[in-house]
């Protein structure tokens, strides 16, 4: 193993189903891509235990959550957005996918390890015709903003724990003052498969700033929360649905589907109390437990 960790990082090396055709220890994380044999390309942070981005020639959709940052928003405004902040944007799944299907959208794509971003560009195809990147925490980002945007998306995990500046209500006052009157969050929750008590406390602490939460439990371990002060409807997705691009509408469907009311009992989490590496601990740690009964 100390041998295969001390090849020059352009060596290609054999990781499972793919090999590693790109990897850094950037100035925040190891990163690596793995390209599988059936042409897959991966980003994957640290340890692995996620994947961050994901790239196929000639495709755009993924069959998994970073669609729904495409098909959640015409749930609140009836047509997908004119402007979307998307805050962690790794190498580019989503922005890329903006590009492709939705051209006259403004893309601001944040992301803190700027190493990252240029790796999509490189290998990911990141790309868009109003697409602007930021090497930028998202959070100090947001603040310096003096314009508003219809969506923000925020997907910036670093696995298995999110910031904890990123979960708290005077945070999500900060995103409802830089959201046009109207707009929407959208907030990636990763959690351990069979555990609720994350999204429970972001649901709380969005609905002490937003009128309206829903939840979109678009897989095992990935729940899509969504907030605005408008209501957020099912049905207005469904109609939204016959007007987007073709591609788009069985997975708009399936999202409109999955839509329901936030799930209830979680506590509100202030900049002064935000315990999230503690929650997501014992949260593993209960589901391993269940496991082993």
């Amino acid at each position: 193993m100390a041998a295969a960790l001390a090849l020059p990082v352009s060596t290609v090396k054999a990781t499972g189903d793919g090999r590693v055709i790109w990897e850094a220890d950037t100035e925040y994380q190891y990163a690596r891509v793995v390209e599988t044999d059936y042409g897959e390309r991966r980003l994957e942070l640290n340890e692995g235990l996620a994947v961050h981005s994901t790239y196929r020639p000639g495709r755009w959709l993924t069959g998994n959550y970073w669609d729904e940052a495409l098909t959640l928003p015409p749930a609140v405004l009836g047509r997908p957005p004119r402007s979307i902040a998307i805050l962690g944007g790794a190498a580019g799944t989503v922005s890329r996918a903006y590009g492709r299907y939705f051209p006259g959208t403004e893309v601001e794509h944040v992301e803190i390890d700027g190493e990252l971003t240029e790796v999509g560009r490189r290998l990911f195809d990141l790309r868009g015709p109003r697409l602007r990147t930021h090497a930028d925490d998202a959070r100090p980002w947001l603040r310096r903003q003096d314009r508003r945007f219809e969506v923000i998306y925020i997907d910036a995990y670093r696995q298995p724990y999110i910031p904890f500046y990123l979960t708290t209500r005077e945070f999500f006052e900060l995103v409802r003052s830089r959201l046009e009157p109207g707009g929407a969050v959208i907030v990636n929750v990763g959690h351990p498969e069979g555990s609720d008590a994350l999204e429970k406390v972001m649901s709380a602490t969005m609905g002490a700033v937003f009128r309206h939460v829903a939840r979109d439990p678009a897989q095992d371990v990935n729940t899509q929360l969504v907030a605005s002060d408008a209501p957020i409807d099912p049905d207005r997705l469904r109609a939204a649905a016959r007007r987007l691009p073709a591609e788009l509408r069985p997975a708009a469907l399936a999202t409109a589907s999955l839509l329901s009311p936030a799930l209830e009992g979680g506590e509100v989490w202030t900049d002064d109390r935000a315990p999230v590496e503690w929650l997501i601990d014992a949260s593993i740690v209960e589901v391993a437990a269940r496991g082993e009964r």
